[in-house]
């Protein structure tokens, strides 16, 4: 999800300079959410999660159908080189730095400081290759000037994801809101408490801990917030780890919000606490007040948030991280300090 999000910045460059071009978007359905409503796209095709080589196959004869002048592959695997190979049309590829990764994971040799965030990467490989791309012909180049330095974005400029909740998904949080009987002046914290990698997912009862300093009746100058834990599937069993140490002020909104529902309660929430997640960058999207734990995950791969309202702890002392570039199902190490040495009292610090 967090890859299909951080390609949204490279939609709105394109249509801002081709506006009178027909964007598609190819997705999983799984995914696909994240991308509705979205002004930049002008159709999605959503595909089985599952696909198998038969689907492919199809996929294939209906991409060569739609006659497309440009196909940009931003995921770059062995199912997408299927589906561009061949065609005969013009192709942009996302440079996935894997030789720099695997340098950075096993032998610690960092080539990758210099990069910028994925999204900013995306960005970069429309401005430097599409208009030398286009030079040659065919029907898209006459549909914009070309880019101009203007229109790429001043130096420094960050190019953000975004995301775009619909009414229904407005009314229905606030019908969510409002059987919990929370109102409008209530403070809300999100967390994220589990991700698909265990490294990447800070510890439930950490996460207890960090929820109970809250208690105003211990310190009369911090509020007392709801907090709504969310997740699907497997991450119900974090947030009953969570739930069987905390108070009554816990909300269990595991499988109980779609992606965009997801956006618009993320909107209204005075902090989101999450790993390296898909819904981390959904907070990022509408811009909400985000504190990031990093495990595994390093800024060099280029998903850490970049939006103002965000905040990045990271145990920067250990010469073992990163143990993955995606994450792990255990610690190779054993210790897990990469999390564990994130203190409850280190992020409620940073919260005051």
């Amino acid at each position: 999800m967090g890859d299909v999000i951080l390609t949204t910045p490279l939609l709105k460059i394109l249509k801002q300079n081709y506006p009178q071009a027909g964007i598609d978007f190819l997705v999983m359905h799984e995914y696909s959410d994240a991308l509705r409503n979205n002004p930049n796209i002008d159709k999605l095709i959503a595909i089985d999660d599952d696909i198998n080589f038969n689907g492919l196959r199809g996929l294939k004869r209906q991409i060569k159908l739609n006659n497309y002048d440009l196909i940009i592959d931003a995921h770059n695997n062995l199912r997408t080189f299927y589906l561009r190979f061949f065609l005969n049309c013009k192709k942009l590829k996302f440079k996935k730095h894997s030789f720099r990764k695997f340098l950075l994971v096993k032998f610690k040799i960092n080539l990758m400081k210099d990069l910028p965030s994925i999204a900013e990467r995306y960005c970069r490989m429309l401005t430097s290759s599409l208009t030398p791309l286009l030079k040659g012909g065919g029907k898209i180049e006459n549909m914009a000037h070309p880019l101009s330095s203007q229109e790429r974005g001043t130096e420094g400029e960050l190019h953000l994801p975004e995301v775009f909740p619909d009414e229904s998904s407005k009314q229905n949080v606030d019908e969510l809101l409002t059987e919990l009987k929370i109102g409008k002046d209530k403070k809300l914290i999100c967390i994220v408490p589990s991700s698909k990698h265990f490294t990447k997912t800070y510890p439930a009862e950490y996460y207890s801990e960090l929820i109970n300093k809250f208690d105003s009746g211990r310190d009369r100058t911090v509020f007392c917030p709801y907090f709504l834990l969310i997740g699907k599937g497997n991450d119900k069993i974090n947030i009953d780890k969570i739930k069987s140490q905390t108070g009554s002020n816990i909300i269990d909104l595991c499988n109980k919000l779609n992606i965009l529902e997801m956006a618009e309660l993320m909107k209204k929430c005075w902090l989101v606490i999450s790993g390296d997640t898909g819904p981390m960058h959904i907070a990022e999207a509408v811009n909400a007040p985000l504190i990031m734990l990093a495990g595994s995950s390093v800024r060099e791969f280029g998903f850490y948030p970049q939006n103002k309202n965000s905040l990045v702890l990271e145990n920067n002392e250990l010469k073992c991280r990163p143990c993955s570039h995606i994450g792990r199902s255990s610690c190779p190490k054993g210790h897990f300090k990469c999390m564990v040495d994130i203190k409850p009292e280190q992020i409620f610090e940073k919260i005051q």
